[in-house]
């Protein structure tokens, strides 16, 4: 389930999403390079001060990325890299009670083994454990720094012609 706010609910973000598609591609990309300069380390700030484990760190802090559109703003997290495929479980934890079952070998003799093998994950938490209440935290202050950065650029756009 995505986190999200509704341009709908707020007019001041209608506006600034009217602004936006009312002025020229120059001032759109410098929107858009003003809100990522600032935003993305904050993301990754966010991320870093909640993450417990060297696998949060390599898994979501270290993949961290915000994508600027003129309409909206993507926050990212363990969408790129080898490790990509750990980004749930690094999130969500895993099953800490799973066992691997296998036949091992000590010189002829063959016995069982039962290896727990999500026993470095979390437990499971359906509402994340970094990502997800870092972004409930960051949302309301992106989106009050979008129409900031909005208001301004237009702002002094208008004021050097």
């Amino acid at each position: 389930m995505p986190i999200q706010i509704s341009v709908r609910d707020s007019r001041e973000l209608r506006a600034a999403v009217l602004a936006i598609a009312s002025v020229g591609r120059k001032l759109q990309a410098q929107l858009r390079q003003q809100t990522k300069r600032v935003a993305e380390p904050e993301w990754q700030k966010g991320l870093e001060q909640r993450a417990s484990s060297r696998l949060d760190r390599r898994v979501l802090v270290k993949t961290a990325r915000v994508q600027v559109r003129d309409t909206n703003v993507v926050l990212r997290s363990g969408a790129v890299g080898k490790l990509k495929d750990l980004t749930r479980p690094a999130e969500f934890g895993g099953d800490r009670q799973q066992v691997e079952k296998y036949r091992g070998r000590r010189g002829e003799k063959r016995f069982g083994v039962n290896r727990h093998t999500a026993r470095q994950l979390g437990w499971r938490r359906k509402g994340g454990r970094v990502v997800w209440p870092t972004a409930e935290d960051l949302i309301p202050r992106l989106a009050a720094l979008w129409v900031q950065t909005t208001i301004r650029t237009l702002h002094e756009a208008i004021e050097r012609k």
